[in-house]
């Protein structure tokens, strides 16, 4: 669904729910008995108070799964803003609003998805933006709270030789609040294709592309 606002375009989607398989062994028996941690616990900046930085670009307006005051900005990178927000029901929503591919130009095209809480600690949030004339088409990944910001650059670095030697990296890895982002193009999310980030259990996470 895409709502008009001013000239910009909010795409409110719930995307990327299941684009993140998690490859394990058993243990269901471990998962029954940990405690699920509520949006705040995993993304702690959600507890601070909200800033000027912790709005939408004039012309974007929330969504009804999240409110205005609940957002907090988490980081920038060169492809856009990624915002995460605790949901009316308790979700970790994630948020991007997509960088103008030139100087100058505001911002037109934006998305964002809210799953449990549960399954964030569990695969994390992949999001993909798309639909603006002039803005990149971006795909976030949220990185679940196991996978460190280590583990996710040595994956890249060799999937991705190079990656840091330019002004704007194929693949940015962002961390901040205990957060690992992962933030490129579709275009070069596509060209990785299905990829894999172990985790310190020995399982795998297996990254997969919107199609």
């Amino acid at each position: 669904m895409k709502n008009h606002h001013a000239g910009k375009v909010l795409v409110l989607a719930l995307l990327g729910l299941f684009m993140l398989s998690a490859c394990s062994a058993d243990t269901a028996s471990e998962e029954t008995t940990a405690p699920v941690p509520d949006a705040t616990e995993l993304m702690p900046v959600l507890s601070e108070e909200a800033g000027d930085a912790d709005r939408l670009p004039e012309g974007f307006e929330t969504s009804e799964a999240y409110t205005a005051e609940a957002l907090r900005m988490l980081a920038q990178s060169s492809y856009g803003d990624h915002f995460v927000a605790e949901g009316v029901n308790g979700e970790l929503c994630l948020i991007t609003v997509a960088a103008p591919k030139e100087q100058g130009m505001e911002p037109e095209v934006a998305a964002s998805t809210c799953p449990p809480v549960e399954h964030v600690a569990e695969n994390g949030i992949l999001l993909a933006v798309t639909g603006g004339e002039s803005s990149f088409d971006v795909v976030t990944f949220l990185l679940p709270p196991d996978i460190s910001e280590q583990t996710a650059t040595e994956t890249i670095n060799k999937l991705v030789p190079n990656n840091h030697t330019g002004l704007r990296p194929a693949v940015e890895i962002l961390s901040n609040d205990s957060a690992v982002l992962l933030v490129m193009t579709s275009e070069t999310s596509q060209e990785l294709g299905d990829f894999q980030l172990p985790r310190p259990n020995g399982d795998s996470l297996t990254i997969r592309p919107l199609d």
